[in-house]
């Protein structure tokens, strides 16, 4: 009991159920068994009245008979139209929580968390856990039931009640020894699962290099070493589950060939009525009914505890980086930025050493140094991805940790080298960050991608592939850059935006990064010294420390390392 309340208290801690659902599934399914568990008595009842010949009796119990199998099917209508309410609402539930908690984690989720963990969690376990409800609602209303009918044979027949109750106990002792052992190997095989679909996600992103070195026949026995311990951990489950389904229900049968074996005794001895024989077979098989129905919903919940701590994972994870946020709703920023003496060490490697940084509003400033040396770092700080080990980022003079999770995203937004773009129309991704369609266009105008749109047959309604992968990095990099100038943001990050782009459309990139500044304060990560000429700022990295500050014209004459950078 004390296992299938930790997965009770682990389930209801995801906050899943409305409490109504959760009342109405449970007083509907304790109903219905309970005026199925009356039924026997009222047929011994019509038996007995009809072997003495009471007929008016026999009638009034036939009657009252028909009321309690209407009540059944009135119970058991309420119960179905719940369960259908509950799974539908818990797993709108359950799937909105994922994607709401996910936007808001860390870098570290992903490497800790796989991809294909992810995939199953929303694919499977939460389809599955939208049922855990019902499961355990019939659950207990299977074990009022068998208490009820055990609690029912214990006063018509004391001995053979005592005989069917210690058989029950022994059964139901077996039952969950044999669950933990086939719910460990059921645990293995999600687990075994994940790495499967993992293999499949692998290929399809690296199926140019899956052609071009000919690796699919080891791929196929990569995929077929998951496969055969696939294969183990089911075999294993499987066992047990014959063990509980074919072994464990003799116990019962048992206890039944001894209970008709008393039952005749009884009857030669005079001691026992046809109805009290009826009676007690209707409810000994009732007992074999109800520890059946208790091991499938016992079954269906043990599985549905693998799929629960699976989600769980997800909505409770936690790391070491992850970071709280203030209440400030300061949402007038005007963009100034200062980074006050910040370390950040990660996995024991420092990566930025004792940097400060001044932005101005309405610049543009250039953040330039060889790869590693911590560049990008300084924008997932800026993201609040991240907490310095060390000093303080501010904006405006406000910690930018002081702020609201909420109030600080609308302020910040960031572009990146390779953007991603949703399988969606052209109009619905932009619709992500602003609906007003004149909006839209005027900025998809700013930044020359809008007669392009309009060029394509179907225009802002034409559907983008999966990444924008029919079309261009330059179209997909404006259309990015059009929905970053949708946001609210008054700080705007780019990350080597301009580095995979051809020249005409890098040139109408840097004249857009130049236009910005007006309204904005903007950062760009940058190799490229065209870029470096334009800027009002440049930050120089190298090794994780600030080893050069000025202009390209000031740097270029009195900075080696910038100098060397050019080269």
């Amino acid at each position: 009991m004390m296992r299938y309340y930790k997965i009770c208290k682990r389930y209801f801690k995801l906050h899943a159920d409305h409490p109504w659902y959760l009342t109405s599934l449970c007083i509907s399914a304790i109903l219905r068994c309970v005026s199925l568990l009356t039924i026997p008595i009222f047929i011994a009842r019509i038996i007995d009245c009809v072997t003495i010949a009471a007929y008016q009796e026999a009638f009034m119990e036939v009657l009252y008979l028909a009321i309690n199998y209407l009540l059944y099917n009135l119970f058991h209508e309420w119960n179905y139209i719940t369960y259908a309410y509950t799974t539908c609402y818990v797993y709108t539930k359950l799937q909105r929580d994922v994607i709401d908690k996910i936007s808001t984690y860390n870098e570290n989720f992903t490497k800790k968390i796989s991809k294909a963990h992810l995939l199953n969690v929303v694919s499977t376990d939460i389809l599955e856990t939208s049922m855990f409800t019902d499961r355990l609602m019939d659950a207990i209303a299977h074990i009022v039931e068998l208490l009820g009918a055990l609690g029912i044979l214990l006063f018509y027949h004391f001995y053979i009640g005592l005989l069917v109750l210690c058989f029950t106990l022994l059964y139901q002792y077996l039952l969950a020894k044999a669950q933990e052992r086939k719910d460990y190997w059921l645990k293995i095989q999600c687990n075994v699962q994940d790495q499967i679909v993992s293999v499949y996600d692998q290929v399809l992103d690296g199926l140019k290099e899956v052609k071009s070195f000919d690796m699919n026949m080891k791929l196929k026995e990569y995929m077929d070493s998951h496969l055969n311990h696939w294969h183990y951990a089911y075999s294993k489950r499987r066992r047990w589950y014959e063990y509980i389904s074919s072994f464990l229900p003799a116990l019962i049968t048992i206890a039944k060939i001894i209970t008709y074996f008393i039952i005749v005794v009884g009857i030669l001895k005079g001691n026992m009525t046809i109805g009290s024989l009826v009676l007690i077979i209707s409810y000994v098989d009732r007992i074999e009914a109800e520890n059946q129905n208790v091991f499938s919903r016992i079954n269906a919940i043990c599985v549905n505890s693998i799929h629960i701590e699976r989600i769980y994972k997800v909505l409770y994870y936690q790391d070491e980086q992850m970071v709280s946020f203030g209440n400030n709703v300061t949402d007038d920023i005007l963009g100034i930025i200062d980074l006050e003496h910040v370390s950040f060490v990660y996995e024991k490697e420092m990566i930025l050493n004792n940097i400060n940084i001044h932005i101005e509003p309405h610049t543009l400033t250039a953040i330039v140094g060889k790869s590693g040396s911590g560049k990008s770092t300084i924008f997932r700080l800026l993201l609040r991805l991240y907490k310095p080990s060390q000093g303080h980022i501010f904006i405006d003079g406000v910690d930018i940790f002081d702020y609201k999770e909420d109030t600080y995203a609308k302020n910040i937004s960031i572009t990146t080298q390779k953007p991603f773009i949703f399988n969606m129309s052209i109009r619905e991704n932009l619709n992500l960050v602003d609906t007003n369609k004149k909006r839209q266009e005027e900025v998809c105008k700013r930044v020359g991608i809008h007669d392009f749109i309009m060029g394509l047959p179907q225009g802002y309604n034409t559907i983008l592939k999966e990444d924008g992968t029919n079309i261009s990095g330059g179209q997909k990099q404006l259309i990015s850059l059009a929905r970053t100038l949708l946001s609210t943001s008054e700080i705007l990050l780019f990350d080597e935006v301009t580095s995979n782009l051809d020249p005409n459309t890098e040139i109408q990139v840097m004249n857009v990064l130049k236009d910005l500044k007006k309204d904005h304060t903007v950062l760009i990560i940058t190799h490229k010294p065209q870029i470096m000429r334009m800027v009002d700022q440049i930050v120089v990295i190298n090794k994780g420390k600030v080893v050069g500050k000025g202009t390209h014209r000031k740097l270029l004459e009195k900075n080696k390392y910038y100098q060397r950078l050019q080269k």
